[in-house]
């Protein structure tokens, strides 16, 4: 099977979604921040290629992304996971609340995708997704910058799709239609309804779903939801 490479993969959907693609037969790199998150991949995934990658930064995702590449021989589906979400109002909103969403959810993605392009040209197909969010297109109140960072996964995806398909290379994008079931979640909102909420299992599958279809059923954007 070919090699996929997870960013964020220790978080809620991240941890998720390795555990699917690893359950498929997929070779696994696995990346995200910190020797903690380092730590705890290694321990649940000791099989895959574990970095730990400040993804904001060129030289840490060139590093990753050579590092799976030296080891698995290639890599033929790039999953962009890593990401947040804050909310401020317009307002009172600081340089600061705009590097850090910005970083968070575009540099991370920009600098993934740059470290990961020769590789994923080599492998034709190869797939680069990112994950994007409703308000890319709706926007939010108080949540502007986490909105316009979005938006920019969003442009910047279609932008290489059109720019790279003659490459082999293919882009898609997921959007969770809705608040998602994590952890965090749950804890900041005790009294919601949970299962109206988007179920990081059903995220990763559609994920593997997408890394598996061929140029003539491709999946450029996956709303995920629950029923109504």
């Amino acid at each position: 099977m070919p090699t996929v490479v997870i960013t964020g993969a220790a978080g809620a959907i991240g941890s998720v979604t390795a555990r699917t693609f690893r359950e498929a037969g997929w070779d696994l790199g696995l990346i995200d921040y910190g020797d903690e998150n380092q730590d705890l991949l290694e321990r649940e995934f000791p099989d895959a290629v574990v970095a730990a990658a400040d993804l904001t930064r060129k030289a840490d995702a060139r590093e990753a992304m050579d590092a799976v590449a030296s080891a698995t021989g290639g890599i033929g589906a790039v999953l962009g996971v890593a990401g947040g979400f804050a909310m401020q109002e317009a307002e009172k909103a600081t340089e600061d609340d705009y590097r850090h969403m910005m970083d968070i959810n575009f540099r991370t993605l920009f600098q993934t995708a740059r470290a990961a392009i020769p590789y994923l040209k080599e492998s034709r197909p190869g797939l680069l997704l990112g994950v994007s969010a409703p308000a890319a297109e709706e926007g939010g109140a108080e949540a502007g910058l986490y909105a316009a960072s979005k938006a920019a996964v969003s442009a910047y995806l279609k932008s290489l799709h059109a720019e790279l398909e003659g490459d082999g290379v293919r882009t898609s994008r997921l959007v969770p239609m809705g608040v998602v079931d994590t952890e965090a979640n749950r804890a900041a909102m005790p009294h919601a309804d949970v299962e109206t909420w988007v179920a990081p299992r059903e995220l990763a599958e559609g994920m593997l779903h997408v890394a598996t279809r061929s140029r003539r059923g491709h999946i450029a954007e996956l709303r995920v939801s629950t029923a109504g």
